[in-house]
């Protein structure tokens, strides 16, 4: 799937830069991980048509319809089985089809994708959290290395500020901005703030040495020698610290890797534990979702809810005053 680019035929002297500046304007308007996604899925789709002898661009609702009941066969997510579509309405799009096969406005593809989501169910698979004792067992099993202060960092900071695995990522010392109050992190740009308006997520000082997320990212940058660039890098075997940051993939190997080391099933465990775990332990200790969504930088109060897990339902709980 390729971008729709300007192009004229005869430009007028003065046009060129303006038409490259406007056509990479174009490809920045999606990350790099969308792209890759929506490329990804419609690749998939075109195969599926091949296979069936039906034509995928342009396509028809019809077809749409039948690929929809294939996903549901397969049973993949509705969340998946909505990407994909959108992916191939982005592709009719830029082949110059404007009226996308994909729609829901198509009554056969409404209905056909109603009938998934029924069958379905619309409830995500969500990781599990990592709430305070969790973070507790974690911080206490990191070796008593480089890479261990480096984990020790990346989870304490991870669950104080309720980062995504991107977040940390990109995560640079500049963002920094240390005080006696504590610690304020810029987020320059995420996954909800595309056009980098920007945010602040402040970090106070822990209760506790041994848990204070300060501390832990201090100790790191004094000990990997982190001057300037990315605050969490890979360290290899021989305590060798990388120039560049982690990569986003690599987070919820970490936290695997570190949830074992603490005897946690890492089956569920992945980067969006701490994040979901800072939500649901700030929820369970009583904070409102006004605080949270605060910290977690969530735009929605029904997004958040999603994360804070089944635990704090009991908190506030009318059944319990029935007097069973």
């Amino acid at each position: 799937m390729q971008d729709k680019l300007i192009t004229l035929s005869h430009p007028s002297t003065g046009l060129e830069d303006l038409i490259q500046k406007a056509n990479d304007l174009i490809r920045a308007a999606k990350a790099p991980s969308t792209r890759k996604a929506y490329q990804s899925d419609f690749r998939t789709y075109e195969s599926w048509c091949t296979g069936h002898g039906l034509t995928s661009l342009p396509s028809t609702p019809e077809t749409i319809a039948l690929y929809i009941a294939s996903c549901v066969i397969a049973r993949l997510a509705p969340a998946t089985i909505a990407r994909r579509l959108a992916s191939i309405s982005k592709a009719h799009q830029a082949a110059g089809f404007e009226e996308s096969p994909a729609s829901t406005k198509h009554f056969v593809v409404g209905e056909v994708l109603k009938g998934a989501r029924r069958t379905l169910g619309v409830a995500q698979k969500c990781k599990d959290p990592l709430l305070l004792n969790d973070i507790r067992r974690l911080v206490d099993s990191c070796p008593k290395n480089l890479l261990g202060l480096r984990d020790r960092a990346l989870i304490l900071i991870g669950f104080a500020g309720a980062f995504r695995r991107s977040e940390l990522c990109a995560m640079a010392l500049s963002d920094l901005s240390f005080s006696d109050s504590g610690l304020v992190i810029n987020v320059p740009r995420s996954k909800a703030d595309q056009e980098q308006a920007g945010d602040k997520v402040a970090i106070p000082f822990g209760e506790h040495d041994e848990t204070c997320p300060i501390k832990a990212l201090r100790g790191w940058l004094a000990a990997a020698n982190v001057a300037q660039g990315a605050v969490f890098r890979g360290v290899d075997r021989h305590n060798h610290v990388a120039a560049r940051g982690l990569h986003r993939d690599s987070i919820a190997a970490i936290f695997k890797v570190a949830a074992a080391r603490a005897g946690i099933d890492a089956t569920n465990i992945a980067g969006h534990s701490v994040r979901a775990g800072m939500a649901t332990q700030a929820a369970l200790n009583g904070s409102s979702e006004r605080a949270i969504a605060k910290t977690t930088r969530h735009r929605s109060r029904r997004v958040l809810r999603r994360y804070i897990r089944p635990g704090e339902l009991f908190r506030e709980n009318a059944s319990a005053s029935l007097g069973l």
